[in-house]
């Protein structure tokens, strides 16, 4: 059986899986329905991550960041690299690019993890995707307020 036919024929009987990087479990159940097994919590209130630190080094490195399609250039209307530029969103996440305390409803979350709301997992060009500690962070950074720290 040919590779065409193969995916039309996983397509049809819904079984073809894409590549969408390695499998693992979000920590805690927000029960909010937005993001299965999402939590609004932060891990560590006793410890605060910052923006400048801890986030944007994660978007800026390569591979794995945000380096080919949203940096210094709006891709889909999103540029990443500064807060401001995030806050701002792109064409199809808008003002909920990141919702402050709320990473659950936070289109950048969704985006990271497995099943995007809307078009592909980001990094486009993962993997390597974010891992589950990396996603933690950028989380966390939204639990806690999503400042410019």
């Amino acid at each position: 059986m040919n590779a065409r036919w193969l995916v039309l024929a996983s397509a049809l009987t819904g079984c073809y899986d894409p590549d969408v990087g390695e499998a693992f479990e979000v920590p805690g159940d927000g029960g909010d329905g937005v993001v299965p097994g999402c939590n609004n919590g932060d891990t560590d209130p006793g410890v605060m991550v910052s923006f400048s630190e801890d986030v944007l080094p994660l978007f800026t490195r390569s591979p794995g960041g945000c380096t080919g399609c949203h940096l210094g250039r709006a891709t889909a209307g999103l540029e990443m690299s500064s807060y401001q530029a995030m806050n701002r969103g792109g064409t199809n996440s808008g003002v909920r690019m990141i919702v402050a305390t709320e990473p659950c409803n936070s289109i950048l979350i969704q985006k990271l993890g497995r099943t995007p709301p809307f078009g592909s997992r980001m990094p486009l060009n993962g993997p390597p995707y974010f891992s589950p500690e990396e996603l933690q962070v950028v989380r966390d950074w939204i639990a806690e307020g999503a400042t410019n720290n």
